[in-house]
């Protein structure tokens, strides 16, 4: 299976988030910056964390990474949960559109609600967030690792 592309417009545009869920450090090379046209990342109801949902002449700004094989997805799968789904949706890169995955939200969000920012982020819930998240992700890596042949 080739490697995957993901365009990541939340917390996995942090370093050391996409790091404690891949766990291994992430080769800043795989890393571009690229947006998603047509699309917006809100407040996901109830949550820190974002969602990217359509909204025409919106461009929502990202990261895409590269080089994520099966074994990463199912992890990426795994932490993101029943809360999204993974698609394919255009995204803008070097002035050039290509399709990459991306986590979506399972329910429906209206472009209206609030938008979601990554420095907000960082800032006001980063610190609380991250050891959870990285006990998370090493339970879901050491769960789906034993369960490959």
């Amino acid at each position: 299976m080739p490697a995957m592309v993901l365009f990541a417009y939340g917390t996995l545009q942090d370093a050391d988030v996409l790091a404690s869920v891949l766990g291994r450090p992430v080769d800043i090379a795989m890393l571009q910056s690229a947006s998603a046209p047509d699309f917006k990342a809100v407040a996901y109801p109830g949550r820190v964390y974002p969602a990217l949902v359509p909204c025409p002449g919106a461009a929502a700004p990202g990261l895409l990474i590269g080089g994520l094989d099966r074994l990463d997805l199912a992890v990426l799968d795994a932490f993101e949960g029943d809360e999204y789904r993974r698609g394919s949706i255009p995204v803008l890169l070097d002035e050039q559109i290509i399709h990459a995955q991306a986590y979506l939200p399972a329910i429906s969000i209206e472009p209206s609600a609030p938008a979601w920012s990554l420095r907000h982020w960082l800032a006001n819930h980063k610190p609380q967030v991250i050891a959870a998240e990285a006990g998370t992700a090493r339970s879901l890596r050491e769960r789906l690792t034993s369960a490959q042949p």
